[in-house]
């Protein structure tokens, strides 16, 4: 299944070398966050009131990923995984500039 992570810039060197790992989680729960596409400008906002920074320097990743190591949470458009994601599974890098170009200036 498709979907995307968001994290900050500096994160990018130990993702492309290990992947997404649980530990690396600041949250209750030791697990990779994934959202939907459509999540992606919550999912931006969302990483740099964890995390700090500014908008333009978090990524997103696009991760392809069995549909069984998903979990639903609560909030609709969004899942986590209980498991490491290996850079193997990482499909795409899209930075801010790329989602935040308007689709009618192309």
């Amino acid at each position: 299944m498709k979907l995307r992570h968001a994290t900050p810039s500096r994160n990018l060197p130990s993702i492309l070398k290990r992947g997404l790992l649980c530990r690396k989680s600041r949250g209750r729960l030791p697990v990779v966050w994934l959202h939907a596409p459509g999540k992606t400008s919550w999912a931006l906002l969302h990483t740099v009131k964890r995390h700090g920074g500014r908008v333009e320097d978090v990524i997103v990743f696009e991760v392809n990923v069995p549909a069984r190591w998903l979990r639903h949470s609560p909030r609709r458009g969004l899942w986590y995984v209980r498991r490491d994601v290996p850079p193997t599974r990482l499909r795409r890098l899209l930075h801010f500039n790329e989602l935040a170009a308007s689709p009618l200036a192309a």
